[in-house]
């Protein structure tokens, strides 16, 4: 049954590419360099506090849905990125975040919190070109954790992924994953994309971009609620992320600036 859903979606995915390229004669290739501002939602940490990098290429196929125009408002476009994402605070005074130690180990609001969290992002995006200006996107990424590193309470821990996608997993699959451990991350990520971007000078462009995960990217163990000793319960985490950066476009022809012809100077009439 997982093969034919895989097949499924791989036929779904050529189809979605095909149609637009039969229209289409040019593709246009994409180097991509920026930064982004993340926060880990459910971990109690809040405000973008993250720094990490965003790099890669792109590939990028204009069209049209109707035959016979020449001007291509409709693009298809592809990605692969280094993509880093996470949590960062310097200390964890005024804030609550020593709810997800164990009553047994001691917490010092001095120590700083980070997680840093490294994928490999595929984004497939639709585009709509306004008037070779501005370009608006919507659309989906598949994004793999390549490697991960969190420092809670002075403990550092690395590679606590273990499981391929956290979808509503059942309380009894909670239990039974968080059995050994007090958090958990996912290897696999799908998030939804909202992108804007406009032209800086001929090839070269600004991009701003939204990302939230679709499904829960971790799990974790709260033991204290705002202070008070409770029975363990657990919270789902999603990345949240505001992306900037800037892409220069290969492949695709200079723009021509039209500029006002000069008016020549009236003759000045004078009265006498």
């Amino acid at each position: 049954m997982f093969k034919n859903k895989r097949i499924y979606i791989i036929s779904f995915l050529l189809c979605v590419v095909y149609i637009p390229l039969t229209h289409s004669q040019v593709f246009k290739g994409e180097i991509i360099a920026g930064a982004n501002v993340t926060q880990y939602d459910g971990d109690e940490m809040y405000g973008f506090r993250k720094a990490g990098a965003n790099v890669g290429l792109g590939v990028m196929f204009p069209f049209n849905f109707r035959k016979g125009n020449e001007n291509k408002h409709w693009a298809l476009s592809m990605e692969i990125l280094f993509n880093q994402k996470g949590s960062h605070n310097k200390n964890y005074t005024g804030i609550d975040l020593c709810d997800t130690c164990p009553p047994e180990i001691p917490c010092d609001p001095n120590i700083k919190y980070n997680v840093n969290l490294n994928y490999v992002s595929i984004p497939f995006l639709l585009h709509y070109n306004d008037k070779d200006a501005w370009m608006f996107a919507i659309g989906f990424a598949y994004n793999r954790l390549a490697g991960m590193k969190e420092i809670e309470n002075g403990i550092e821990t690395e590679d606590i992924y273990s499981i391929s996608t956290i979808i509503n997993p059942s309380k009894k699959k909670v239990d039974k994953m968080l059995s050994e451990r007090d958090a958990l991350f996912a290897k696999d990520e799908l998030s939804v994309i909202v992108d804007v971007r406009f032209r800086i000078w001929q090839q070269l462009k600004f991009n701003f971009r939204f990302e939230y995960s679709m499904f829960p990217v971790g799990l974790r163990k709260f033991y204290f609620n705002e202070g008070i000793a409770v029975d363990p319960y657990i919270r789902k985490q999603y990345n949240n992320v505001l992306t900037f950066r800037l892409i220069y476009m290969l492949n695709e022809p200079k723009v021509t600036i039209k500029r006002k012809p000069k008016v020549p100077n009236e003759e000045k009439i004078y009265y006498y």
